[in-house]
């Protein structure tokens, strides 16, 4: 492949994060105009036509409840039709894509498990460590995540299932995809994996979703698919919510327990990722091996 040829195909995998803000800049745009239009028929219906909502009001109301929930949720299944369609038709129709049914063994589930629980263990433990040493950046990174922290049955079936699903398919199904047709296999993890951070936007959050997708970048790599990493991802997410139930709240003042528990969710995770990843034939192994293949010979003497 020539260089404006990789070249296309390194710029072309910039446009699922871009389609990716569009998407989610327009849905806001929607969400927030149908809000308003609700404030003001219910105000109409109240009979109370004085009452009048400033903008910041109606924006607060609009992210701390239930309008937000239904936003996200809006925005993921939107990702999950367009990029489920964009990974069908670009990579998978009439082409060998690998093979995730690899996955589907007992150890290797288990794996997967595993590894988003002790993932969730380090990540939460090594934050909680850092922000306490770093007070201005802490309250920056609250003020973020308690707009998600939105526990609605309909924001733990976004954050569960519908993120990691619409996440992968942008990041390690179409763009890891896209950018490895223009530069070697390592180059491509990294840098999906960096714009899996930036997609985050903000310095905290990002830094360990580049992280986390490099390891993701890596699964879909080997497995040559978006499911184990989409059942990865939904285990990291899910076992959020259950982490803040466990672990004691005092935990927090006990510096030396948690640099503890975050090197034995490191040891974990790289075993866990062992046992996911052992015997697991990469993409091209599978693509070399099914061009090999020998039709039997049909001639008649």
């Amino acid at each position: 492949m020539n260089f404006w040829k990789k070249f296309g195909w390194g710029a072309l995998g910039f446009t699922p994060f871009a389609a990716a803000f569009i998407w989610q800049i327009i849905a806001s745009f929607v969400g927030i105009f149908v809000y308003s239009f609700y404030l003001g028929i219910k105000d109409a219906m109240s009979g109370n036509h004085t009452m009048y909502v400033s903008q910041e009001d109606m924006l607060e109301g609009f992210m701390s409840g239930t309008p937000y929930a239904i936003l996200m949720v809006s925005v993921y299944l939107g990702y999950i039709l367009i990029f489920a369609l964009w990974y069908f038709f670009m990579f998978c129709r009439k082409k060998q894509t690998g093979d995730w049914k690899q996955l589907l063994k007992p150890q290797r589930i288990g794996g997967i498990i595993g590894m988003g629980i002790a993932l969730q263990f380090a990540i939460s433990m090594l934050l909680t460590i850092v922000l306490n040493m770093l007070p201005d950046l802490k309250e920056s990174y609250m003020e973020v995540m308690n707009a998600l922290g939105n526990e609605s049955i309909l924001m733990v079936i976004c954050v569960s299932i519908l993120a990691p699903i619409g996440e992968e398919l942008i990041f390690r199904g179409v763009t890891l995809k896209l950018f490895k047709k223009a530069m070697p296999w390592q180059v491509a993890i990294i840098l999906q994996g960096i714009l899996f951070g930036a997609y985050h936007m903000n310095l905290v959050q990002g830094i360990y979703a580049a992280v986390l997708g490099f390891i993701l970048g890596y699964i879909a790599h080997r497995y040559g698919s978006v499911i184990p990493g989409i059942l990865l991802h939904m285990a990291i997410n899910s076992f959020s919510y259950a982490l803040g139930y466990i672990l004691p709240e005092s935990l927090e003042e006990q510096t030396g327990v948690m640099i503890v528990i975050a090197v034995v969710a490191i040891a974990a995770t790289v075993g866990f990722l062992f046992l996911t990843l052992k015997g697991v034939k990469p993409t091209e192994v599978i693509t070399k091996a099914a061009s090999e293949v020998e039709l039997p010979n049909t001639a008649t003497n």
